[in-house]
């Protein structure tokens, strides 16, 4: 296998794995692993180093999302802070609670 062969390979299953996750499937994570260690290749045989693969994966996280792996990731965290409940009311025992009225509350 040439150069540009592999690493077109590796931006076809780049492309395939961020698909699938903004399509809303989880890729299974042998699928990751496999991408990784395909990666890990490209670097053993001298075809690119870690930091172009990098460079490739953001391009193409781009191309897919719209935006980078840094600013997605801090997407989901601010989605899950707004979804954390306050459970600070539970703090009193029930039967303390059972006595008040909804209005109370």
């Amino acid at each position: 296998m040439d150069k540009e062969s592999y690493l077109a390979e590796i931006e076809l299953r780049l492309r395939r794995y961020f698909s699938a996750s903004r399509d809303g499937y989880k890729p299974p994570a042998e699928d990751r692993h496999r991408l990784e260690g395909f990666m890990q290749g490209a670097v053993f045989m001298g075809f690119a180093t870690s930091a172009e693969l990098g460079r490739v994966m953001e391009r193409i996280h781009f191309d897919v999302f719209g935006k980078s792996i840094e600013e997605r990731r801090q997407e989901g965290e601010a989605r899950w802070q707004e979804s954390v409940i306050n459970y600070d009311r539970y703090d009193q025992p029930a039967y303390e609670r059972a006595g008040r009225s909804l209005s109370d509350r």
